[in-house]
């Protein structure tokens, strides 16, 4: 029965199969499956009865299933939401503030005590987590270092949103450990950082809830004071002298930088001043009080003690020294004492202070202009050619203005200083004084007068053409600008003793009139020719040489060259054995050496000079003029006007002479033997070869002396010359001349002879100096002054 029914089966399936065409199936022939998103499957088909079977529910579609669901659910919830909040929130917290941060930015310290302060809090906390929360702190917290709990303070709640919150507070902080304290106290005002422990419980409010008994310990870390390191100086003064010879007031406004951001009222501080083991004196701040990570302004104010120990005038001297010049000097201050309410010290703060050094740099905040407006009254330099530049320079009066910034009582009594010379931006030379000058102060009016002592002024490699320029413009200029720079050093009188104050800069222009050679009028005087030689006459004189300035120059031997001013023809040379020229006129001794290239010129000079007349002259200088280089510039450019008077009173040269005559020889020849006596007004011997002579009575032609004759008329002497002939005119008019005007006029020629004044008209060749001597031709003229004893018998 079951094989039939299998196979009745088979039949129909096969039947329907055979009878459904591939169109009507949703799928493929080719497909196995069919899989319809919009059913939850097939039903299951009964094949014995022949119809569907009945349609299954999904377990998860099930009541039965949700509610078993929410069962286990709640179950969890019961037991995680305690797991969470009392067990994971709480270790959760405490991870986040074990790894948070705190900073602090700023710690103040006021209404100190022995036990304890106020404190104002400015920092934060980061890494603080996502949530926001409030931190509270319901114990206070304990601040301990290096082991030692040092104090305690209470916190307010703080917020923290973002992972950070601020930290905003002001407390009370109770010493614990008053001696650990004290340590610490001292550790940060010198040391560079510290670690503050901070330890507490703490709460937290989160996310609605409040985590209780969260332990807080916290390193946090902070700058130091550090000595201080910073200090500086914005004014240092001594405002005036302390009675009873004790020293002098001082006033200090520093600014002491403290690195850390603690920061305290000092209220009143003590510190003692010293610089290299000697003590300055004591200074006191008032009302001081430490900015936390900022400089902070202290005024001090005290007094600088009289100092008597030469090694502690020492010390003081470099001090002052250094400050006046710009110098930083490492002093330092040690403390004594603070009394944060002016009254009343504090152990821990004050021991804290008085283990501190403070290094204080000494040194004025802006520049000290202390020596200005030099002027160099006088200045002399001698010059040595065996010693080129390196003149020495000396001064009688130098004075400068000197401002000190101190009010103070100081008197200067002698001074030295090294001096740099500047000439159109160049540095010349540097005088470097070897001894102190004596030196008078008038501090009230500013002024201090000295001297320079002779010191070599030594002229820089460099600039040895330039100086030559800086002389030649001193030489031939009215004034002459220049500027001088240098070190000043100065003994003093001071309220805290004698001090030695070295190394003061100075920088200053100077104006100084100049020798002004070229515009001035070289008087010449005491003209005397004293000798002479082939080459040339020896004319000693003086020449004046007019120095409105005040400065002298020493130079030696000068060889200047001579012109005629007239015709600038070359005359000669003049000598000046050492030039020497001082403030005032000057009257040197000089050597003119007389020998023109023009032979007119030669005669004209002397001949006038004999006359009285005043010969124009320009004395001009060059390079060859000194063996001096740094003169040789100044030497070629110097032009000095000047003029040789002729002797006065005009000497006569012919002081009378005999004339002997017969009625033969006049009547004859016409000529009369003669002998004149010559007298010879120079200082040298004049020697004579020969005269040439017109001589007249009243304007009336005589004769002719025409004679070639030697003749030495001694220096300042006389002597007659041999017979000359005296060669009258021919003719009828000379006669007729003597017998009706000439002897008329002197009848007594006829009886034994008479005195008969005559003009003379000379040229008279001779030699100045002798034999030997340098020729020249005297032109010279006598009027109506030559008596001669004239005799016709």
């Amino acid at each position: 029965m079951s094989t039939g029914s299998g196979e009745h089966l088979t039949e129909k399936a096969a039947a329907h199969k055979a009878s459904s065409s591939s169109e009507d199936l949703p799928y493929s022939a080719k497909e196995t499956e069919y899989n319809d998103d919009n059913d939850d499957g097939f039903d299951e088909y009964d094949e014995e009865h022949g119809h569907a079977a009945e349609k299954r529910v999904r377990f998860y579609k099930t009541k039965r299933f949700w509610i078993r669901c929410l069962v286990i659910l709640v179950i969890l919830l019961a037991i995680l939401i305690p797991l969470i909040i009392f067990v994971i929130l709480p270790k959760l917290v405490q991870s986040i503030v074990n790894h948070s941060e705190m900073s602090m930015n700023q710690l103040n310290m006021t209404d100190t005590s022995e036990t304890s302060m106020k404190v104002s809090l400015t920092g934060g906390i980061s890494n603080a987590g996502i949530f926001p929360a409030t931190i509270e702190f319901p114990e206070p917290i304990i601040v301990s270092w290096e082991g030692h709990q040092l104090g305690s303070m209470k916190m307010s709640a703080v917020k923290a949103s973002g992972g950070s919150a601020a930290i905003v507070d002001s407390t009370t902080f109770t010493i614990i450990d008053k001696e650990a304290f004290g340590t610490f106290a001292k550790e940060m005002l010198s040391i560079e950082n510290f670690t503050w422990t901070l330890t507490s419980t703490v709460q937290v409010h989160a996310i609605g809830r409040v985590i209780k008994d969260i332990k807080l310990t916290k390193e946090l870390k902070m700058l130091g004071m550090n000595g201080f390191g910073k200090v500086t100086i914005d004014s240092f003064t001594m405002p005036g002298d302390a009675p009873n010879n004790g020293g002098a007031y001082v006033r200090l406004v520093t600014s002491m930088n403290n690195p850390s951001p603690i920061g305290m009222v000092l209220g009143t501080m003590v510190l003692d001043m010293f610089y290299q083991g000697t003590f300055l004196g004591q200074v006191t701040a008032q009302n001081a009080v430490l900015v936390g990570g900022s400089p902070s302004p202290l005024v001090l104010e005290g007094i600088l003690v009289r100092q008597t120990n030469q090694t502690d005038l020492d010390n003081v001297s470099v001090l002052m020294s250094n400050f006046l010049g710009g110098k930083v000097t490492m002093t330092s201050a040690k403390g004594v004492s603070v009394k944060p309410d002016g009254v009343t010290a504090v152990s821990w703060l004050s021991n804290g202070l008085m283990a501190l050094t403070l290094s204080v740099p000494l040194v004025s905040p802006i520049p000290l202009n202390v020596i200005s407006d030099i002027n160099i009254k006088d200045m002399g330099m001698v010059f040595n050619p065996a010693n080129p530049y390196a003149p020495t320079a000396s001064s009688n009066t130098v004075t400068a203005g000197f401002k000190l910034p101190f009010n103070i009582t100081v008197g200067m009594t002698n001074v030295s200083n090294t001096m740099s010379i500047h000439y159109k931006g160049k540095t010349l030379a540097n005088i470097d004084t070897a001894v102190w000058a004596e030196a008078r102060s008038d501090i009230a009016a500013g002024i201090i007068t000295f001297g320079l002592p002779p010191s070599p002024l030594v002229v820089q490699e460099d600039a040895k053409e330039e100086f030559g320029q800086f002389i030649a413009d001193l030489t031939v200029k009215q004034e002459q600008s220049f500027a001088v720079s240098g070190l000043a050093s100065a003994i003093s009188t001071t309220p805290i003793g004698t001090v030695k104050l070295t190394g003061i800069p100075f920088n200053s222009n100077v104006t100084m009139a100049g020798l002004n050679f070229n515009a001035i009028d070289a008087a010449v005087t005491n003209v005397v020719v004293s000798g002479g030689n082939e080459d040339h006459i020896i004319m000693n004189q003086t020449v004046s040489l007019p120095n409105a300035s005040n400065l002298t120059v020493s130079g030696g031997s000068v060889l200047l060259t001579v012109y005629d001013k007239v015709t600038d023809q070359y005359l000669g040379e003049l000598s000046i054995p050492n030039l020497n020229v001082v403030p005032g006129a000057n009257p040197t001794p000089t050597n003119f050496l007389f020998h023109p290239k023009n032979a007119t010129l030669r005669d004209q000079f002397l001949s006038e000079y004999l006359t009285g007349v005043v010969f124009p002259l320009k004395v001009v200088g060059t390079k060859e003029s000194t063996a001096t280089v740094e003169l040789q510039q100044a030497m070629s450019q110097v032009t000095i006007s000047s003029s040789v008077p002729g002797m006065m009173p005009p000497p006569n040269l012919v002081v009378s002479g005999t004339a002997v005559s017969n009625i033969g020889t006049l009547v004859g020849n016409r000529q009369t033997i003669t002998t004149v006596n010559m007298i010879n007004p120079l200082a040298t011997d004049l020697y004579i070869s020969g005269q040439v002579t017109q001589v007249t009575w009243k304007g009336n032609f005589f004769g002719t002396i025409d004679a070639k004759y030697e003749q030495v008329v001694p220096a300042k002497g006389s002597a007659s010359t041999p017979s000359l002939i005296l060669q009258h005119p021919s003719g009828l008019d000379f006669g007729l001349f003597l017998t009706t005007q000439f002897v008329t006029s002197y009848p007594l020629i006829a009886f034994g002879g008479a005195m008969v004044p005559f003009d003379l008209d000379v040229l008279m060749s001779v030699r100045v100096g002798g034999p030997n001597g340098y020729p020249a031709t005297i032109h010279y003229r006598q009027t109506q002054e030559i008596l001669t004893k004239m005799s016709l018998f």
